[in-house]
């Protein structure tokens, strides 16, 4: 809901001079919204990315496009799964995810929001296909390594291919990043619980 909800501040800011950065936004608000079955508010905001992607291509901003491109087939991925289309989900989050994969960062950019990579990991776990998933997350940690999401991610899909070993592994490098003790995300205390009991 909160990033469904997610507002652009800095009122009067020229946010038409930063489309790249103004696209996050509405990259973050589509996620929320899809993850909340808000499916029409997911498709607007989809819209708004588009626009933003056609504005960049415009100016012959390859870079900054290509990126937005990335955030539009991840929204569209998305929407598309949670409309039952699985088969064109799985396809659109593969291209967003090898259009990543194919892309140099940029030494003076933040790296990508939510890699796409462990995005499809995400989806596949969705759809319980851990090998698959598991492959896409340890792909993703070679180029994002100690990423909080990609291993839980990694450690959850071992733990349901019941490779407790690989499992704990993850899991035990995440507790380690994220090793604060008053800390109550659900996914630590998963982590935490999955380590004691094995």
């Amino acid at each position: 809901k909160e990033a469904a909800n997610m507002k652009l501040y800095l009122a009067g800011f020229p946010w038409e001079k930063f489309p790249w950065q103004k696209a996050i936004v509405h990259f973050t608000r589509v996620l929320g919204y899809v993850h909340i079955d808000h499916l029409d508010s997911a498709r607007a905001e989809l819209r708004i990315i588009n626009t933003i992607y056609d504005t960049l291509a415009a100016q012959k901003d390859s870079y900054k496009a290509n990126q937005v491109k990335i955030q539009s087939k991840t929204a569209e991925a998305w929407i598309r799964l949670k409309e039952g289309k699985k088969d064109d989900a799985l396809k659109l989050m593969n291209i967003a995810a090898d259009l990543e994969d194919k892309t140099e960062k940029s030494p003076v950019t933040p790296g990508e929001v939510l890699p796409a990579k462990e995005l499809l990991g995400d989806m596949l776990l969705e759809l319980n296909r851990p090998s698959e998933a598991l492959e896409a997350y340890e792909d993703d940690l070679k180029k994002h390594p100690n990423r909080f999401n990609g291993l839980y991610g990694a450690g959850l899909s071992s733990a349901r291919l019941n490779n407790l070993e690989k499992a704990a592994y993850y899991f035990g490098q995440l507790t380690n990043i994220a090793n604060s003790p008053n800390s109550s995300r659900p996914e630590l205390e998963k982590a935490r619980l999955f380590l004691k009991k094995n």
